[in-house]
């Protein structure tokens, strides 16, 4: 299975190298940074998130 790890640059509570490291702990994964987001990056930066989200999904058929 695919996963999809979304990261907010500006992220305190989770911040990238902890995304990659968790990365690395899936066989399959692809990382998205939203370099001006922090931990809430859905409400913070919905249309950078959302076109992630959506292009991740459109490759999965």
């Amino acid at each position: 299975m695919l996963a999809l790890l979304i990261a907010g640059g500006a992220d305190r509570l989770t911040p990238p190298a902890l995304m990659r490291m968790w990365g690395k702990q899936l066989p399959q994964h692809e990382r998205v940074l939203i370099p001006e987001a922090g931990h809430a990056l859905p409400w913070e930066e919905p249309e950078a998130f959302n076109r992630a989200a959506l292009d991740f999904l459109s490759r999965q058929r």
